[in-house]
């Protein structure tokens, strides 16, 4: 009877929401540190964006008429107080992205192999598959509504120096909610797969942090193509700049629709403001491939859909790997 009962006890399988407890028994520490990590991160920015939107709106460079050389010397006081700090901000919001991916998905299955632990974990009632895809799923949401909320705070703390550069701006665009997240997603589960095939936190931590930088590299190269960008011909330099477009290729024609270099346009002049004579009473115009402001969010949905079905697809390569070649 004894020996029944034991087999039987290995052999059914736990219910649907008992794997799921067991997976945030397992994984409690590390989420709830990653967690707290990335709260404690929206804190400081919410703190900080009170007092750097408030002296945005003392400067006097918020709204102020960008044709006007007393507007633009606004910007300049500003910008040369606080856009290093933006910037380094920015910066650090981008390693934090791609660390709490890597380190909550290098140890996720490699610390199974390492402590032995997956001979016990894994052979109990519901199976290696459903127990690695649970974990996956459990780590992987929590780690995606953290990352988003962490970007909504960021979006806000760095709208000031997206009135100068426009939101897609390199190092803002992979700090907003979507772009975040995905990218978090899927340095996690690259993570996660480099664990259970290597069997090595520490080099799978490392592979996850490689993934993220090169998951970068691949979206920035790739984003400007998502939809087809439109071509713009303007007599003024004030409205590029305005409406926060994202141009890929600019160029110049004279009087006579003959394009002329950069340079050569202004050498014409003094400075931009006798640029801006030039192009609204001379004849010159610019010229510009690029994509609208408008499209930002689109942009952001693609490149959090494509990463995240990408995170998907190895999360179910790891899965794959746990239950074929893992023991």
């Amino acid at each position: 009877m004894s020996t029944i009962t034991a087999v039987t006890a290995v052999t059914t399988g736990l219910p649907r929401g008992g794997v799921l407890s067991a997976a945030w028994l397992r994984h409690r520490t590390a989420l709830l540190t990653v967690l707290g990590v990335l709260a404690v991160g929206a804190a400081l920015l919410l703190a900080d964006g009170w007092f750097l939107h408030a002296a945005f709106d003392r400067s006097g460079a918020a709204g102020c008429d960008r044709s006007t050389q007393s507007c633009n010397e606004l910007w300049k006081v500003f910008l040369r107080e606080y856009g290093t700090r933006l910037t380094v901000g920015a910066n650090l919001l981008y390693f934090l992205g791609g660390s709490v991916g890597a380190f909550v998905g290098g140890p996720l299955l490699a610390r199974e192999f390492e402590h032995g632990t997956y001979r016990y974990a894994w052979t109990q009632g519901a199976g290696r598959a459903r127990w690695t895809a649970t974990g996956l799923a459990l780590a992987g949401a929590v780690l995606a509504a953290g990352a988003a909320l962490l970007g909504l705070a960021f979006d806000w703390w760095s709208a000031p120096l997206a009135e100068e550069t426009g939101r897609f701006s390199p190092l803002l665009f992979v700090g907003a909610p979507l772009a975040l997240a995905g990218r978090v997603l899927l340095v996690f589960a690259v993570s996660a797969l480099a664990g259970a095939v290597l069997r090595r936190t520490v080099v799978a931590v490392g592979i996850g942090v490689g993934a993220s930088v090169a998951t970068t590299l691949v979206a920035q190269s790739a984003r400007f193509h998502y939809r087809a960008p439109l071509e713009d011909t303007v007599h003024t330099l004030v409205q590029p700049a305005v409406d926060h477009r994202w141009a890929a290729s600019t160029w110049f024609t004279d009087p006579s629709g003959d394009r002329i270099p950069m340079r050569d346009f202004y050498n014409l002049g003094n400075g931009f403001y006798d640029g801006e004579k030039l192009m609204r009473d001379g004849g010159y115009a610019v010229h510009e491939i690029y994509q609208p402001d408008d499209r930002y969010w689109a942009f952001q949905l693609i490149e959090c859909g494509w990463m995240t079905a990408l995170a998907v697809a190895v999360c179910a390569a790891a899965v794959w790997w746990v239950r074929r070649r893992a023991l």
